[in-house]
C-alpha cells in the first residue's frame, strides 16, 4: 500500500520550489528534487495533454458485460462490437452496434422487464460502467489534488505517478516524455453512497440509492503513428451494495419495491 506521505527524492542540485515545468524539462526532472507543487504541475500537464493529443475518431471495439446479481444469478452476459467515438472536451461519447455475426448479448429478462427504461438497474450496470472510466482526464485524482498522496519515480523515459487517498482512490498512472499516458490503474478505498430519486411537480416519481463498495480498474493507452492517443484496453469491476428502490405511481401508490440488492459487474472494453 502506498505510504501516505510524499517521498522526497535525493537531489543533485537544487531547484527553485517555483521553477515551471515544460516539455523540454521532463529528462531533467529525474535526478531533480520535486515539491508537491511541482509535482501537481506535472500531472496537471498530463491531464492537458490527453484532453490536447487524445485522437477524435470513431474506431471499432468489442465490448463485454457481466452482471451478476448476488453471488451467482446471472443478469446480463454480452460481447458485441461497437463503434465508438470519444470526444473528452466534452465529454461526449458515441456509441453504435457494429454488425458481427459473434455478437452475442444474453440478459435475464424475468428481471429486468418488471422496469421502465427509465427504472432499470441496466444502465448503471453497463452504459454508465463505461462512460464513468473512458473519461480519463476528469478522473478524482487528476483534478482533486487536495484529497492525495503523490509518490513520483522514473525509469527510463516512463514516469509514474503513484497516488493515495483513505477516502477514495489508491492506484497509479504512467506517460512517456511527452506527458502521453501509458497505463492508467486504481481501486476504490472507501464505499460512497448514491442517491438517484426523482420528483415531478412535487410528485415523488421514484427513490433509488445503493453504495459502490468496489471499484477496479485499469486502462492501457497506445499511439497511433500520428502519436495520437487512444484507448486500447480497458477493464473494471464493480460491487453495488445495498440497492433500494421504490416506483410510485400518481396516487403516490408504491408500485415496485426492491430492497438490499447487491450486484457485481465486469467490464472489459478492447479496441479491434
Amino acid at each position: 500500500m502506498i505510504k501516505k506521505y510524499i517521498y522526497i527524492l535525493f537531489v543533485l542540485f537544487a531547484v527553485p520550489a517555483f521553477a515551471q515545468i515544460d516539455d523540454t524539462e521532463l529528462d531533467e526532472i529525474y535526478i531533480d528534487k520535486m515539491t508537491r507543487s511541482q509535482i501537481e504541475q506535472v500531472i496537471i500537464k498530463v491531464r492537458e495533454q490527453t484532453y490536447k493529443n487524445y485522437i477524435e475518431t470513431t474506431d471499432l471495439y468489442t465490448i463485454s458485460h457481466q452482471a451478476i446479481l448476488g453471488d451467482s444469478l446471472t443478469l446480463i452476459n454480452s460481447k458485441e462490437d461497437f463503434k465508438i467515438s470519444l470526444f473528452f472536451k466534452n465529454k461526449k461519447l458515441n456509441k453504435s452496434l457494429h454488425p458481427n455475426p459473434e455478437n452475442s448479448n444474453v440478459i435475464d429478462t424475468t428481471f429486468f422487464n418488471r422496469y421502465t427504461f427509465n427504472d432499470s438497474p441496466m444502465y448503471w450496470l453497463t452504459e454508465f460502467v463505461i462512460r464513468k472510466y473512458v473519461n480519463i482526464p476528469d478522473f478524482d485524482f487528476m483534478n482533486n489534488f487536495k484529497e492525495y498522496d503523490f509518490n513520483r519515480s522514473v525509469k527510463n523515459t516512463i514516469t509514474r505517478i503513484d497516488f493515495y487517498s483513505e477516502n477514495i482512490y489508491e492506484g497509479y498512472f504512467t506517460f512517456d516524455r511527452n506527458y502521453n499516458l501509458i497505463e492508467v490503474s486504481f481501486e476504490l478505498i472507501k464505499p460512497y453512497p448514491i442517491d438517484h430519486s426523482q420528483t415531478r411537480n412535487g410528485r415523488k416519481m421514484f427513490d433509488k440509492n445503493w453504495r459502490y463498495t468496489k471499484e477496479k480498474v485499469f486502462i492501457q493507452l497506445g499511439l497511433n503513428p500520428a502519436k495520437k492517443l487512444y484507448i486500447k484496453e480497458m477493464t473494471a469491476e464493480e460491487n453495488i451494495e445495498d440497492y433500494n428502490f421504490k416506483r410510485f405511481n400518481s396516487k403516490n401508490e408504491l408500485l415496485i419495491e426492491d430492497k438490499n440488492l447487491d450486484f457485481s459487474t465486469k467490464l472489459l472494453f478492447i479496441k479491434k
